[in-house]
């Protein structure tokens, strides 16, 4: 996929986060698509390579020794300052910026892609090009078809992709927290965003007091 067909497949991802709230409410109680299963709180975070900007790659276990979140997220530049990618990983901004703490986008894009990807959203993202990371840890599911449904694409069923996620890891490379975007059914939804209060919770940062 080159640096995409991008064009056609985020309009449309970004066209779902724009809807107003009623049409994603009615949207997520809609069965979708089956998820696989990913890491549960306390297992070994599962090792990966993988490519980000300029082909540079990142291997997880070299990171040992840092607090790290992963986020996962289903397509890039797809979303609003509101909703979908963009919020989530703008969420995500003070805590690798003033918090020190390392984050790590990822989703299927290319490293084409990922480049000006984590240069505007100021987060480094990796390219899980066959979706294997994202099977480990968060799961997928056929965005294409979760659209079709929606009738805000057409023909586009049979795009897998990473279901929307957040994986923590302490600095042993220990699972301390993950979230996937679900909707009440247990279905996979891309409109439902990784709350940043348990995220920081979990890292141990921010405001976790909220007496």
């Amino acid at each position: 996929m080159s640096a995409f067909a991008l064009s056609a497949a985020s309009a449309n991802v970004a066209a779902f986060a724009k809807q107003p709230r009623s049409i994603k409410a009615r949207s997520a109680r809609r069965a979708a698509v089956t998820t696989t299963a990913g890491v549960k709180v306390g297992d070994a975070a599962p090792d990966f390579t993988l490519m980000g900007p300029g082909f540079e790659q990142t291997t997880l276990s070299s990171l040992k020794g840092q607090k790290v979140v992963l986020a996962f997220f289903p397509a890039a530049f797809s979303g609003d300052e509101e909703g979908g990618c963009q919020c989530q990983l703008a969420a995500l901004q003070s805590i690798a910026q003033e918090d020190g703490i390392t984050v790590l986008g990822i989703s299927k894009d290319t490293p084409f892609a990922m480049g000006k990807w984590s240069a505007d959203i100021k987060i480094k993202c990796l390219a899980d090009m066959k979706n294997e990371v994202a099977e480990q840890y968060v799961g997928t599911f056929d965005l294409g078809k979760f659209l079709d449904d929606l009738n805000i694409s057409k023909g586009f069923a049979g795009y897998v992709t990473s279901n929307r996620g957040c994986v923590v890891l302490d600095a042993e490379g220990k699972v301390v927290y993950t979230w996937v975007g679900l909707d009440d059914k247990g279905n996979s939804h891309p409109g439902i965003l990784p709350p940043t209060t348990e995220i920081q919770k979990a890292l141990g940062i921010g405001k976790v007091n909220l007496a």
